[in-house]
């Protein structure tokens, strides 16, 4: 139901008013042309009299709350004006005290669900897809800031100095001992492993074709020595040895030497025979708990752990490693086109007609929200967090957020913050008015007939 607003509740008050006034200019004039009601308008005189004084004691109290009635210097008028400061204060005060305290936060989160409603909120598809539209409409706003080439020269600049002046060593070990101290490492790279196994295994020639440009930039010179040996002299020989056994020999025998010659032929393949042994070897790993190779990263990780955390001649060529990474223009370039081309790519499916990172977002704020909903565990701790980390900020920034709140409500122009808290609670005053006016009334006509 709609409310009044303070227009018409201010007619009101004052057509009351203005009753009174009228009922008191007409009475006399009443009491001579009805003689026979002389006896009962003392009565009615005093009502509208008293009617009249309570009316304008009310429309000068309320009228002084926010301006000064009739611009008179009358003391104690304007109080909101007057005491813009004050009132700043006060209302910062009473932000700090109610809503800035452990003790409140605890009893609104206890009350409320949190991440429960938030699960809820979050497996709806309709509230999902909205989150993402939101994320779509802000996501391109963001990186079109970040085209700005002063943005990005400064962007660039700063990430280079940060790594410049940064200890490689020391994030390293850092890195290495968060990974492998807490003894999940192993499950993560279980997790790896059989991703990689797997798909090695359904798509071999892939592997072929990913793996060996590697190889062949490893030691492609080398193998190329060996090829060029092997076919000069061997296959020379094999030739010959072939040429002379098939004139002469059994179709058993030719069969065999066929065979032994495309063994050899396979033979000279190393890269492949590298790519074969090297599936191999994963799968040996994801099978074999124990693996060598697991205890051998485990102790990789614990030396390098100890000679990163300290001036070692490790930390030292790694470091030396970095600042020879930053200090080239070329290897900078490099990651700063990775880095504008996958920003690129997200821009262009955003702003493509149905981007499909936002379908991925969506269906993970849905998978996220169905997960959430059915872990309770997960809820309370995620409960526990958001509680603490809000009391953390509240007890740490209350009086920050004190003073921000009073200076946002002193800074307020006078005429501005009277004309919003009289539209808020003017109606309300209004009617003070019209209730004065005809308890003023009842009053006196009470009082008249006492006296």
């Amino acid at each position: 139901m709609p409310q009044p607003t303070l227009e018409k509740r201010q007619n009101l008050a004052n057509f009351v008013l203005v009753t009174a006034v009228g009922g008191l200019l007409v009475q006399h004039p009443l009491a001579n042309a009805f003689p026979a009601y002389a006896a009962a308008m003392p009565h009615v005189k005093m009502a509208f009299e008293a009617a009249l004084v309570g009316g304008l004691a009310d429309w000068f109290a309320v009228t002084a709350i926010f301006r000064k009635p009739f611009n008179l210097p009358i003391p104690h008028t304007a109080i909101i004006t007057e005491n813009k400061d004050r009132i700043a204060d006060t209302i910062g005060l009473f932000v700090q005290q109610n809503f800035l305290t452990s003790a409140a936060i605890r009893q609104s989160f206890t009350q409320n669900n949190v991440a429960g409603q938030m699960a809820s909120w979050l497996e709806k598809e309709a509230n999902a897809e909205k989150l993402s539209r939101e994320i779509g409409l802000i996501a391109p706003r963001i990186l079109q800031f970040f085209r700005h080439p002063a943005v990005e020269n400064f962007v660039q600049r700063n990430v280079v100095d940060w790594i410049r002046a940064s200890s490689a060593n020391t994030l390293t070990a850092q890195f290495l001992q968060a990974v492998f101290n807490n003894g999940n490492h192993q499950q993560a790279f279980q997790f790896g492993l059989e991703r990689m196994d797997d798909w090695l295994r359904r798509h071999p020639e892939k592997a072929q074709e990913l793996l060996a440009p590697v190889i062949d930039a490893l030691i492609g010179p080398v193998l190329s020595k060996i090829r060029t040996s092997l076919n000069t002299d061997a296959q020379g020989a094999l030739s010959l040895l072939v040429g002379g056994l098939t004139a002469f020999a059994k179709p058993e025998t030719k069969r065999a030497v066929e065979q032994m010659k495309s063994g050899m032929n396979a033979a000279l393949n190393v890269e492949q025979r590298i790519i074969d042994s090297l599936i191999n070897v994963i799968h040996d790993i994801r099978q074999d708990p124990h693996h060598p190779f697991r205890l051998q990263l485990d102790e990789s990780a614990k030396y390098y752990i100890g000679v990163l955390s300290v001036d070692s001649p490790e930390s030292r060529r790694l470091n030396a490693f970095k600042d020879e990474m930053v200090n080239n223009p070329d290897v900078v370039k490099f990651f700063t086109s990775i880095v504008i081309s996958i920003r690129e790519a997200i821009q262009k499916d955003l702003n493509s007609v149905k981007p499909t990172i936002l379908e991925s977002v969506k269906d993970a704020l849905m998978m996220l929200g169905r997960n959430l909903a059915k872990d309770g565990q997960f809820q309370q701790d995620l409960n526990k967090g958001i509680v603490d980390a809000t009391c953390f900020v509240t007890e740490e920034y209350a009086d920050a957020i004190m003073r921000f709140v009073s200076d946002q409500v002193r800074a307020w122009e006078s005429e501005k913050m009277v004309r919003e808290i009289e539209k808020a609670i003017g109606p309300d005053l209004q009617m003070i008015r019209v209730n004065g006016t005809l308890v003023g009334g009842l009053i006196g006509l009470v009082l008249s007939f006492i006296a």
